[in-house]
């Protein structure tokens, strides 16, 4: 399997370590939240139900740093409902701690969209650079993740200012890059040498997948999009676009004015998501759309962005779907075709 991560540059390296307690981070971002405002995962009830979701809060006692969150970043970035006005100055900055590493790399997906040299959204744009992430270890796999088949480290991601390890009580900072390093400066000096023992015995004690996929990315659009394989795929598939709304990737969306002009989240597993004013839609039923979705995150967006791939194995459309169905095997049925048509390399 054929995999290119895009990742984006940042500022010194810094061997800087620090380690405080559960009591000591919840003091830690009190402190700061005087500065900024701190987006943190929180378990909450949310009708009849108990979620985790990032939300921008100053009581940090429901901080979960154990659970996968419901959610992603992604709407601190890209708003599922956004007011399009003139950009105004921030009176603060955002702190997003405890983003795992399937959503940092999604966050590089709408970073290379978005931020593209042929064109920047500026909303985006702002939003991106008053912001700053604290990336989150996994203790282990969840259940429906593979964000390592995809060639994502679940454990160690470095790429952002920070990465956070959790070990029982014990919570240890790990700072990537020493323009920020005084925003953790109150806070206990570690020993590199043992956080990285601790890192390498988490690599060494993860659970291994029970997916294993052999496929080669960009997905061949020639080999597989006449295939008869997308209504076996498509065949429970409601058209809720639950899958979407949840993906920390999926990033359509859609302009409408009431006196003021806005954009809103939209979903390409919707049936009216292309058709045209005369009527017509080029995607009537909705295999063509699953097969749009499958491959936008497996062939047309790594052809357009050097190899990254649009998917990050978080699992949450896994999760989320109302008739499970499940992006991994729609993957294994493509590679089952490729194998049997001797064809996908």
């Amino acid at each position: 399997m054929i995999v290119n991560r895009v990742f984006l540059n940042r500022g010194g390296e810094t061997d800087m370590v620090k380690v405080t307690d559960e009591k000591g981070l919840k003091q830690f971002l009190q402190n700061i939240s005087k500065d900024y405002n701190i987006a943190v995962p929180v378990r909450k009830e949310k009708g009849k139900k108990e979620v985790v979701e990032y939300d921008i809060v100053e009581d940090f006692d429901n901080i979960d740093l154990d659970s996968q969150a419901d959610t992603s970043p992604k709407e601190f970035f890209l708003p599922q409902d956004e007011k399009i006005e003139k950009i105004q100055e921030n009176e603060k900055k955002t702190i997003i701690f405890g983003v795992r590493s399937c959503d940092i790399e999604a966050i590089k997906v709408l970073d290379s969209v978005f931020l593209d040299d042929d064109y920047v959204d500026v909303h985006y744009k702002n939003k991106r650079e008053n912001t700053i992430v604290f990336a989150l270890s996994c203790e282990d796999r969840f259940k429906s993740c593979f964000c390592d088949v995809l060639g994502i480290d679940p454990v160690e991601n470095n790429s952002e200012p920070f990465t956070v390890y959790k070990f029982d009580n014990e919570i240890w900072i790990n700072v990537n890059d020493s323009n920020y390093a005084d925003l953790v400066s109150d806070l206990e000096d570690g020993k590199q040498e043992e956080l990285e023992n601790k890192i390498q015995s988490r690599k060494d004690s993860f659970t291994d997948t029970n997916f294993d996929l052999d496929l080669s990315f960009p997905i061949s659009d020639k080999e597989v999009f006449t295939a008869p394989i997308w209504e076996e795929i498509a065949e429970k598939c409601l058209g809720c676009g639950v899958c979407t709304f949840y993906c920390p990737t999926c990033f359509c969306f859609g302009f409408f004015w009431e006196d003021e002009k806005y954009r809103s989240w939209d979903s390409c597993m919707f049936s009216m998501f292309t058709e045209h004013a005369s009527g017509h839609n080029p995607r009537e039923t909705q295999n063509q759309r699953w097969r749009q979705r499958l491959m936008h995150k497996f062939s047309y967006h790594p052809q357009n962005f050097n190899g990254q791939l649009a998917c990050v194995g978080c699992g949450r459309c896994v999760n989320r779907c109302p008739v499970n169905l499940d992006i991994r095997k729609a993957l294994k049925t493509v590679e089952r075709y490729l194998d049997e048509k001797g064809g996908g390399e």
